[in-house]
């Protein structure tokens, strides 16, 4: 098997890097041969101190460099010439040029085969220190969320708001977060990606926050509203629906309970509060070790029909947003919570109610 993902290659050895923005790859095979890795010179010393991975070979820059030939030679050197080789190909690990670049290096030589998320799939049960990890980011979370609310003022850039939540997480220990936090304030509340550009915080306003906290690269997630000023009645009630229906979604987390049946919970919840229109296609997905550009570990993800059955062991990021482009009004809640045998363990708090900031 080729693999490409950073987070499959942290998981399985304990390397630690950014190197695979580049052409980086580990072949692993179906015997007791250890792990081969093929990197950059950059990467060399942190593959070796990091990992558990003892051959490294490394592929030099150059105007001609083809690291896909590279590969191909340690795959001759391992003798599997006509083989059946699995290759993580849903990652960002593998641009569409580096994979063409293997396609085009092994055509005829070996039988390319798609893995199936193999790694990813056997990641999404947690082990209890990777929940320790979880437990731990979700304490650095708690309190980053304490220090967003406590810095949200009128007069002030909703980038101001970003910057306590970067100070609070990496002061607390955390990790840099694999992606940009999502703090959209006034009309971009209705929008479902954070923006570029900051904007001053008003009198009568809005911010719609949510963002990743990771400890050793376990991600958990929040999201959260801000009011500032009178809460209209519109706005409150979106609050209270959105509230009730992530409460109903929470409360069958339970080993047993698909994917799919957590979206209908979502849909119902929404559809008869009157935001059919409003709502998104899915509602959240599985957490956990992942590295930049994002701190969704999917799939799996909660959608419609999702068969994926809900086993203890799973981290799951609920949320319930709704962007009302017709009155401008945002809402949106999340937590991230462990599946257990039982109650599921809601990992990151929110407030008991709505917060409104004068």
């Amino acid at each position: 098997m080729l693999v490409f993902a950073q987070e499959s290659l942290f998981w399985l050895t304990g390397y630690d890097t950014g190197g695979y923005v580049f052409f980086q790859c580990a072949v692993m095979t179906a015997d007791d041969r250890p792990i081969i890795l093929l990197t950059r010179r950059p990467d060399l010393v942190q593959a070796r101190r990091t990992s558990t991975i003892e051959d490294i070979r490394l592929w030099w820059d150059a105007d001609d460099a083809n690291p896909a030939m590279d590969l191909k030679s340690i795959l001759e050197e391992l003798h599997l010439k006509d083989g059946r080789i699995g290759i993580e190909l849903n990652t960002h690990g593998l641009t569409g040029w580096n994979l063409w670049r293997v396609q085009h290096a092994l055509d005829g030589w070996c039988t390319l085969v798609d893995d199936d998320h193999l790694i990813r799939r056997l990641r999404l049960i947690k082990s209890p220190t990777e929940i320790a990890y979880a437990r731990k980011a979700a304490e650095i979370l708690d309190r980053s969320l304490e220090a967003v609310i406590a810095a949200s003022r009128p007069g002030i850039l909703d980038s101001e708001i970003k910057a306590a939540y970067l100070t609070s997480i990496l002061q607390d220990g955390a990790d840099m977060p694999p992606n940009p936090p999502l703090f959209n304030s006034g009309p971009r509340a209705v929008y479902g990606r954070g923006v570029s550009g900051p904007r001053r915080i008003e009198a009568q306003d809005q911010i719609l926050v949510e963002y990743p906290v990771a400890y050793r690269r376990y991600n958990v997630k929040t999201e959260w509203t801000i009011l500032f000023g009178d809460v209209p009645a519109a706005h409150r009630r979106m609050y209270d629906v959105a509230r009730e229906t992530l409460h109903r979604m929470t409360e069958i987390a339970r080993p047993g309970t698909t994917l799919g049946e957590i979206f209908d919970v979502h849909a119902q919840g929404l559809d008869d509060g009157g935001y059919k229109r409003h709502r998104y296609g899915a509602t959240g997905y599985s957490v956990g070790c992942t590295f930049s550009p994002t701190s969704m570990d999917v799939p799996p993800m909660i959608y419609s029909g999702n068969a994926t059955v809900c086993e203890p062991g799973m981290t799951l990021f609920y949320h319930v947003m709704i962007g009302d482009s017709d009155t401008g009004y945002g809402m949106g809640v999340g937590h991230t919570l462990l599946v257990t045998e039982g109650v599921p363990e809601v990992l990151t708090g929110l407030p008991d109610d709505l917060t409104v900031v004068h």
